[in-house]
Parts: structure tokens; C-alpha cells; sequence
């Protein structure tokens, strides 16, 4: 019996299936070594992650300080603003209070220093159209009968705080118009013996200048900070408190006298009161012969301030330029101030004033335009 041999066993699975696992472990590696290479660089970003905190705090600790360093420097610059205006603003009540309280505080006899003269005389028309002659001698002065003599007003300002340099004006044999400061310590006992003399008498209205506050023009004062009403009540105040005035003249007022409603204001006082007034010309750009022409209120201007340097000859020139003035002119107005100087000058310079020129109230000089 033949025996069958059994076909030999092909080892065909083993080596296959021996070399698939080897390929997959060779795969398995070389995937893991690429997850280990690809973990190798996903770590790499993490650290970066590890270090950005970091760097943010460090941004965030710059940012911090710069804008704390431009807060700093705002403050700074906002106070260096303002803190001037604050200084600024401290002195305003010391300059503007003590101003006008210290000519009160004087002594009963002493007259405070009202007066203030602009810096160059400003002539009136007929004063600049006038040239300044050489004085003559009495003795060459021709007498001129009465009636043909050119006629001469001169207003003596600032009465009131001095009773015995007023006696010694008031005493000249000379007609002179006196204007006296309201307020003031011998206002009333002045316009008194000045009627009893047979001198006229006019307000001498405090009015603002443009150096206030700096320079105070005396209590009784219109200024451009009040309301209308209560400049009216000022001015009505003051006329009320001088007995017998004929009319008004102003005392400073370079800034009053400009302005258009304010003087409107204080001609309708005039003319309710049938007054003059007399600008004294403390600035060219004065409106009060505008106002004066509305109101149809007599008027007249100043040609010469006599006593604007207080010297014997300076005195002496300005007297004989005002006669002068109204010879050429027939009429002129003269202001002068109860000074010693000037009352010498006056009193010797009578004799020849009074030959040649003849002196009247400030009320009859005046006219309406």
C-alpha cells in the first residue's frame, strides 16, 4: 500500500506575517519618532507660552510708568496755567480799596494831591491858533477904556481842603470863579465866604481818569462802572451839597469825558438844573461839546492851565499867553489851583492884567452852541 506522502507546508505566513510587524514596528518607530520629533517641536511653542506672561508684565510695567510720567507732566503744566491767575487775581482787591480809602485818612488840614495834569498841556483851539509873545512891561502896557478890554475867566480849582490858602484868593480884588471838590473838609464854609466875596461858585466834579485805579480822582467820583442811575444820584448828591453853584467844570474825567453816554448822562442832570458846565480838557478826545450841543447846555472850554509846572516863571509865561489868547480871541478861560506859587504870581501880575484884559465870572463866558 502505497502511503501518500503529505505535500509539504508552505511557510508562507511567518515570514509575512513576521516581516508585517517588524515593517509596522519599523513604522510604529518612525511614527513615534516623528509624534517624538512633532512633541519635540510642540514643545517649543509651549515654551514661548511659558515666557509671554513675562514679557506682557514687563510691556505692561512700561506702559504703566509712561503714562504715570505724561499724568506728571499734565498736572505740572495745568497748575504752571493757572496758579498766574491766581496771583493775578489777589491783588485786585489791594490795589483798588486802599486807593480810594487813603485820601480820607489824611489830616483835617491837609490837602491830599487830587490834581493830575496830562503829561503835555492840551491846548483849546483858540490857544493852539495863539503863539506865546514876550511879556511886556507894566509901565509900556497901554490902558484899554472898559468897554473895549477883551474879557478873561479864571477858574481856581481843588477848593476845599486848605480854608487858609482859600482866604488869600478870596481876598484878591480880582473876580475869580471857584470851584470846589464835594466831599471835601471846607466845602461848605468856602462857597459860603466865596458868595460873601462876591465870587462865583461851581461844582468841581470828580470824574474818572484813564490811570483809575491807580490814580483816584477823590470821593463823590463818576465812574464807568456804575450804572446810570447811579451816576445821576452821584452827580445830584454832589450839586445838593455845595450851596449856590452856578455851574460845573470837570475834575480829571480823560476817560469820563470820552464817553458819549455817560456825559449825556450828566447833561441831562445840567440842564435840568439850568447849569453850565466848563470842560477842563484833560484829553483831546473829550465829547462834551457833542453832549453840550444836544442838551443845549452853555458851554465852554479851558484854553490854558496856569500852574502845570509850578514855577515862578513858568506861571508867569502861561498868565501872559492867556492874555494873549483873549486879546487875539476876545475871550479866554484860565484854570489854576490854590497854590502858594501861584497866588504870588497872580497877586503881582494884577496891575497889568487888569489894564489890559477884564475879568468876569465863568458864567458869562459860557454860550450855548
Amino acid at each position: 500500500m502505497a502511503t501518500q506522502k503529505s505535500p509539504p507546508s508552505k511557510k508562507k505566513p511567518a515570514p509575512k506575517q513576521s516581516a508585517a510587524p517588524a515593517k509596522k514596528a519599523a513604522s510604529g518607530k518612525s511614527a513615534g519618532s516623528q509624534k517624538t520629533g512633532a512633541a519635540k517641536k510642540k514643545r517649543s511653542p509651549a515654551k514661548k507660552k511659558t515666557d509671554t506672561p513675562k514679557g506682557r508684565m514687563g510691556d505692561r510695567i512700561v506702559t504703566l510708568l509712561t503714562t504715570s510720567f505724561f499724568v506728571i507732566f499734565a498736572v505740572f503744566v495745568a497748575y504752571v496755567l493757572l496758579h498766574p491767575q491766581k496771583i493775578n487775581k489777589k491783588p485786585e482787591p489791594f490795589t483798588a480799596k486802599p486807593e480810594k480809602v487813603m485820601p480820607l485818612k489824611i489830616a483835617k488840614f491837609e490837602k491830599p494831591d487830587f490834581e493830575i495834569f496830562p503829561a503835555k498841556p492840551i491846548p483849546s483851539q483858540r490857544a493852539a491858533a495863539t503863539p506865546k509873545t514876550v511879556k511886556k512891561a507894566v509901565a509900556d502896557t497901554p490902558s484899554v477904556p472898559a468897554d473895549q478890554r477883551p474879557v478873561l475867566a479864571i477858574i481856581i480849582d481843588d477848593f476845599g481842603y486848605d480854608m487858609e490858602m482859600a482866604k488869600k484868593f478870596l481876598a484878591l480884588d480880582v473876580n475869580l470863579t471857584c470851584a470846589v471838590l464835594p466831599h471835601s473838609v471846607y466845602f461848605r464854609q468856602i462857597a459860603q465866604l466865596a458868595k460873601k466875596e462876591g465870587h462865583e461858585v461851581m461844582l468841581h466834579q470828580p470824574m474818572e481818569p484813564n490811570e483809575y485805579p491807580l490814580i483816584d480822582p477823590g470821593p463823590g467820583a463818576l465812574l464807568s462802572a456804575m450804572t446810570p442811575d447811579e451816576r445821576i444820584k452821584q452827580l445830584n448828591d454832589n450839586l445838593d451839597l455845595i450851596p449856590g453853584i452856578s455851574g460845573v467844570n470837570n475834575h480829571m474825567g480823560s476817560k469820563t469825558t470820552t464817553m458819549s453816554d455817560e456825559m449825556n448822562q450828566v447833561f441831562t442832570v445840567l440842564k435840568k438844573r439850568g447849569l453850565f458846565f466848563i470842560d477842563s480838557r484833560t484829553t483831546s478826545a473829550t465829547l462834551s461839546l457833542s453832549s453840550a450841543r444836544l442838551f443845549k447846555v452853555p458851554f465852554a472850554e479851558r484854553d490854558v492851565f496856569i500852574d502845570h509846572v509850578r514855577t515862578e516863571s513858568e506861571i508867569q509865561a502861561q498868565v501872559e499867553h492867556l492874555i494873549n489868547i483873549a486879546e487875539v480871541h476876545g475871550k479866554a478861560i484860565g484854570i489854576g489851583h490854590p497854590y502858594e506859587i501861584t497866588y504870588q504870581v497872580l497877586k503881582k501880575a494884577l496891575p497889568d492884567l487888569k489894564k489890559r484884559i477884564r475879568l468876569i465870572p465863568a458864567s458869562e463866558i459860557v454860550e450855548v452852541f
